[in-house]
């Protein structure tokens, strides 16, 4: 695998069109353009083997009347979604088209944002091996981070386990430094497994739609009038509370003032769209009375349409850079299916508004959710909605995500009363499996000491990322129980984190105290400030290095981040390829 300079992309086989013509189906009533198109293989590929090329670059439209520039994959936002199955080997040539960005004056620290021309790619949540570091698979703990450079290419091979859970995952980038700015400029799509759990009778009869949620983040153009964009010049940093730019200067030790827009952002931006399947939804601006409230405008939603008594499939991501979204149906109960592409045994019946302000169902940046919608028998618009929530730096106000229209004649479908179990996730771990207990401790220190370019640190275990550091170092089929901690402001603790672990996924066992229904699998999950979250992971047939992080894109872009390495225990060599076992 490696860098590659090769020519056009093929075009696409009848099995690619109809893929997009069926995903189009089921999601059009949700969807502008940019879920149009799955592409799931391409001519002459082997049997159980998908090939296709993935370009990234800039593009250009208007979002709200406002002319906009941002990063896209195949010049669309979201990015095409790519289907899959288990046991299918992708293998993805990621073209970087995006222009060269003049990098000269960053100072050689990986938690400074660099290099935005720069970038790699990740498949969230599968359970494949190591893909981060370069050669893919490594064990080395020296290895480098891939990084692909503007006019140049990667193959990668993605093979997922025979046992891979079908459900929502997805893709983004993941180049330290430069992954935050281009996430939240466009750069992510759906990635969906298909298996047993389509072909539930109840499951297969219903619509599928596919809800992918992202957040754009912008500043006025500081070259071109009229135009809204995230291009910040190195080492350019905009200041919430101000609401102004600086750069830092080494030899006074202060930020400095700037005549510049915009720059890069830990926190609110001065424009900002939520989009739903690559239509606003929702806008906030940066409000200098009240920094850390901006000034919020629903926009019109997209409705869809619903018979009383049809069963919808919904599966929702939460691609946003920073964004905690508790999520209601007004009206309807939800049969909850999966959480990060994993199932349950059976449906999980929630009704509307709980009394926690959690909503039916909360998903932190990165999570998704799959659940079934049965149509009310009263006609009416039903709002989907995100409940405001106050756990963050940024208030984030009530959003209407869609609305759902119910009307027409009445349907019979029926719900699933029973899920075929994963069997990559089952028999669920038991506390005797336990080989070690760790503490992940998410803080930091405003203003930043370790990180004065950015001025403020974000740390794992008071610990800023190094690309050439393995603090966590796990053995191959080992059992582990981690304590996820968010302390108080006195521990640096000033809001919750995302947690994310690449490669596997792990069984939440408690939130704050509270014992979680047992076969919750997830690959991410939101820590409350002043809480704790147990979860047990066992670390399945890879080895290689690979990374932990919060997944508030801004904080694990500016050191919150660590490596760990798998390895096999009886061999007690580190340094090799990762393997199957």
């Amino acid at each position: 695998m490696g860098r590659t300079m090769r020519g056009p992309r093929e075009g696409l086989s009848r099995r690619q069109l109809l893929q997009a013509a069926t995903l189009a189906a089921v999601s059009s009533t949700a969807s502008g353009p940019a879920a149009a198109a799955a592409i799931d293989d391409q001519p002459g590929a082997p049997a159980g083997e998908q090939r296709r090329d993935l370009r990234c670059g800039f593009i250009e439209k208007r979002l709200d009347g406002k002319r906009v520039r941002l990063r896209a994959y195949d010049g669309q936002v979201p990015g095409p979604p790519i289907v899959t199955r288990p046991g299918e080997t992708l293998r993805i040539r990621l073209h970087n088209d995006l222009p060269p960005y003049d990098s000269s004056a960053w100072n050689g620290d990986h938690n400074v944002p660099h290099q935005l021309d720069t970038t790699n790619l990740h498949l969230h949540g599968l359970d494949i091996r190591p893909h981060l570091f370069e050669p893919l698979g490594t064990s080395d703990p020296l290895a480098p981070m891939i990084a692909t450079g503007p006019g140049q290419s990667f193959d990668y091979a993605f093979k997922l386990p025979d046992d891979q859970p079908p459900g929502l995952y997805w893709y983004h980038p993941h180049h330290h430094g430069s992954t935050a700015v281009q996430a939240v400029s466009g750069m992510a799509g759906a990635l969906i497994v298909r298996g047993a759990i389509d072909e539930v009778p109840a499951i297969k009869a219903a619509r599928d739609i596919s809800l992918v949620v992202q957040d754009i983040g912008l500043f006025p153009s500081d070259s071109e009038a009229d135009l809204w964009t995230y291009e910040p010049k190195q080492n350019a940093i905009w200041q919430t509370f101000g609401g102004n730019v600086t750069i830092y200067n080494p030899a006074t030790g202060k930020a400095e003032p700037t005549s510049l827009k915009g720059g890069f952002t830990t926190g609110d931006y001065a424009l900002r769209y939520y989009l739903l399947n690559g239509e606003p939804f929702f806008r906030e601006e940066h409000n200098q009375a009240a920094p850390t409230s901006p000034t919020a405008t629903q926009l019109t939603p997209k409705r869809i349409r619903m018979r009383p008594g049809e069963v919808v499939r919904f599966r929702m991501l939460n691609g946003s850079s920073d964004n905690l979204m508790p999520i209601v149906i007004e009206g309807h109960d939800m049969h909850l299916i999966a959480l990060d592409g994993v199932n349950f045994g059976a449906p999980r019946k929630i009704a509307p508004y709980g009394t926690d302000g959690l909503g039916q169902v909360l998903l932190a940046p990165a999570n998704r959710a799959e659940f079934l919608i049965k149509g009310a028998s009263r006609p009416g618009v039903y709002r989907l909605l995100q409940l405001a929530q106050t756990q963050q730096f940024l208030e984030s106000p009530q959003k209407v995500i869609l609305e759902i229209e119910i009307a027409g004649s009445p349907v019979t479908m029926a719900l699933p009363t029973a899920l075929p179990l994963p069997s990559r996730n089952y028999p669920l771990i038991q506390p005797s499996e336990v080989k070690r207990v760790r503490t992940i401790q998410f803080g930091g220190t405003f203003p930043g000491v370790a990180n004065p370019w950015v001025g403020i640190d974000f740390l794992i275990n008071n610990m800023q990322y190094e690309e050439d550091a393995v603090p966590i170092v796990v053995n191959r089929d080992d059992v582990e129980e981690w304590h996820l901690v968010v302390e108080g402001p006195h521990h640096g603790g000033t809001e919750g984190h995302p947690f994310h672990i690449h490669v596997v996924s792990f069984e939440v066992i408690s939130i704050g105290g509270v014992p979680q229904p047992p076969g919750t699998i997830q690959d991410t999950i939101w820590v409350q400030e002043r809480s704790e979250v147990v979860v047990r992971m066992r670390f399945k047939e890879w080895l290689g290095k690979s990374v932990v992080h919060c997944h508030i894109l801004p904080h694990e872009d500016t050191g919150m981040m660590q490596n760990f390495l798998i390895v096999d225990a009886s061999t007690g060599k580190h340094h090799r390829a990762a393997t199957r076992g």
